[in-house]
């Protein structure tokens, strides 16, 4: 079923229903759009597909055709009833009626445990997310499947452009942060194409992008080796993750100057920070936005040794790290 323009302004009609902005309810009017996003998505019925914001599940139809097995997560209830009536009972579908984030940093686990059982229900081996993406949810969906232990191949979400900006941008550019690092420290990202008001009704006021992220494995185990404990081998993505936020805060001092403002940093020895900065051979004036990924990975590991001889408690859980970066 392909959902044009008259078709959804027929449905959300029938239903009364009025799309709410602050909900990011923006449906996918343009099919050749539409069907870019399936293609970028390489799906095969081996896949088992996280959809977020069905809505009138313009997108879902196309995901359900393709994949083993699509579970999709909706928030507005009023959108049950159109979503629940799509697929006969017995096709490889499950609607979640529910928010995908049970905070800002932590995804719902029910949602988790329903995409893994899908999975084996129906003997998919990927799991990926093909997803028109509400923007106000787009980069907390994002982060935290990537620092999700799900073995997750593909990510393809439609973005607000400035959100896909972020995300893939590079060292020294405007647009570079700590999204940025820690994005690309565990994923290969890329804007694969820029899209225009125009494909959506309503229309939002910016631009979009789809944007893909690959889950890099290589990259995954360069941080767990640099940053985990050897009581939690998995912590590093989010230790890393907290050393980020708290550097790029101060992301336009020279390099000792952020780290003094960072937590404990006021109580550490000004010459250990230097030691530390001459040793990963650092100008002293460089700053967060003008450093590498490795280069900051390596950091983040000298500063939680430096941290650990001042507080040296150990957080217990992965949980107690997971903070917005």
């Amino acid at each position: 079923m392909r959902q044009t323009l008259s078709y959804i302004k027929n449905l959300l009609a029938t239903y009364g229903i009025d799309p709410k902005n602050k909900l990011g309810q923006n449906f996918l009017i343009d099919l050749n759009t539409l069907d870019f996003v399936i293609s970028a998505g390489e799906l095969s019925k081996e896949d088992a597909v996280l959809e977020i914001g069905p809505g009138t599940g313009t997108l879902t139809h196309n995901l359900v055709e393709r994949a083993g097995f699509v579970l999709s997560a909706e928030i507005d209830s009023r959108f049950e009833p159109i979503l629940g009536s799509l697929f006969l009972p017995d096709a490889p579908f499950e609607l979640h009626m529910g928010d995908i984030l049970a905070s800002k940093n932590k995804l719902d686990p029910v949602v988790l445990d329903k995409w893994r059982a899908g999975a084996a229900l129906y003997g998919c081996t990927r799991f990926k997310l093909v997803a028109n993406l509400p923007y106000s949810v787009s980069t907390p969906v994002l982060i935290n499947l990537i620092l999700s232990e799900i073995p997750i191949e593909r990510l393809v979400g439609m973005v607000q452009f400035e959100t896909a900006e972020k995300i893939s941008a590079d060292v020294g550019s405007e647009a570079y942060s700590g999204l940025a690092v820690l994005a690309q420290s565990l994923s290969d990202c890329r804007i694969i194409r820029r899209v225009p008001p125009t494909v959506f009704y309503p229309r939002p006021k910016v631009d979009s992008a789809i944007l893909e992220m690959i889950p890099n494995s290589q990259k995954r185990s360069v941080l767990c080796n640099a940053l985990s404990t050897s009581n939690e081998p998995n912590i590093g993505p989010y230790r890393f993750r907290v050393f980020l936020r708290d550097l790029f805060l101060h992301r336009r001092k020279a390099l000792r100057a952020a780290l003094v403002k960072m937590p404990l940093g006021a109580q550490i020895p000004k010459e250990m920070l230097d030691q530390l900065i001459n040793r990963l051979e650092l100008p002293m004036q460089i700053r967060a936005d003008q450093m590498t990924h490795m280069q900051l990975i390596e950091l983040s590991k000298g500063w939680w040794e430096i941290k650990n001889q001042f507080d040296p408690q150990e957080l217990s859980s992965q949980e107690d790290l997971i903070i917005d970066s």
